[in-house]
C-alpha cells in the first residue's frame, strides 16, 4: 500500500481542521478550469523542480503521466521551469551590480516640465532604460505578437 504524501501525513498530525482546510484548497485550485488538470500538473512539476523539492518532483511527475502527460512535455515543463530558476539566480546576482546601480539614477517615466535630455549638459543626462522583462528580451521587441503566433502555429 502506498504511503500518503508527507504534506498530508503533515496536516493530518496538526489536526482536523487544517487538514480539511488544506485538501479543500487543493481540491479548489486543482479543479479544470481556464487549465486542465493535466495542464496544472506539468505546472506542479515545474513548480516543484523551480524549489527543488525532489520528492514533490517525483509526486508531480507521477500524477502528470497519470493525468496523460508524456514524457516529453513534463521535460518540457522542467526546461522552462529551469530556465525560469537560472533567471532567478541571475536576478539575484544583479544585486552585486547595485552598488553601480545606485550611483546612475534610472528614470522611466519622462516630467514633461523637466528639460529634454539632449537640453542638459552631458554629464548631467540620466541614461533611459526600459523595465526589464525576461521574455521581452528574450523575444525581441514585438514578444506578443511571437507568443500569439506561437499560440496559433500550434493550433
Amino acid at each position: 500500500m502506498e504511503q500518503k504524501a508527507k504534506p498530508n501525513r503533515f496536516t493530518e498530525a496538526i489536526g482536523e481542521e487544517v487538514d480539511s482546510a488544506f485538501k479543500k484548497l487543493a481540491s479548489e485550485i486543482l479543479k479544470d478550469g481556464a487549465l486542465t488538470l493535466k495542464e496544472k500538473s506539468l505546472i506542479a512539476v515545474a513548480c516543484a523542480i523551480a524549489v527543488r523539492c525532489d520528492p514533490c518532483t517525483r509526486v508531480h511527475q507521477k500524477q502528470a503521466l497519470k493525468l496523460g502527460a508524456s514524457q516529453e512535455e513534463i521535460l518540457e515543463a522542467a526546461a522552462v521551469a529551469g530556465l525560469v530558476r537560472m533567471g532567478s539566480g541571475f536576478n539575484t546576482a544583479y544585486a552585486l551590480l547595485e552598488e553601480d546601480m545606485t550611483r546612475t539614477r534610472v528614470q522611466y517615466k519622462k516630467n514633461p516640465d523637466e528639460k529634454k535630455e539632449e537640453d542638459k549638459p552631458a554629464e548631467n543626462r540620466v541614461p533611459q532604460r526600459e523595465p526589464d522583462g525576461y521574455i521581452t528580451n528574450l523575444l525581441g521587441k514585438n514578444s506578443v505578437d511571437k507568443i500569439e503566433s506561437l499560440k496559433n502555429s500550434r493550433k
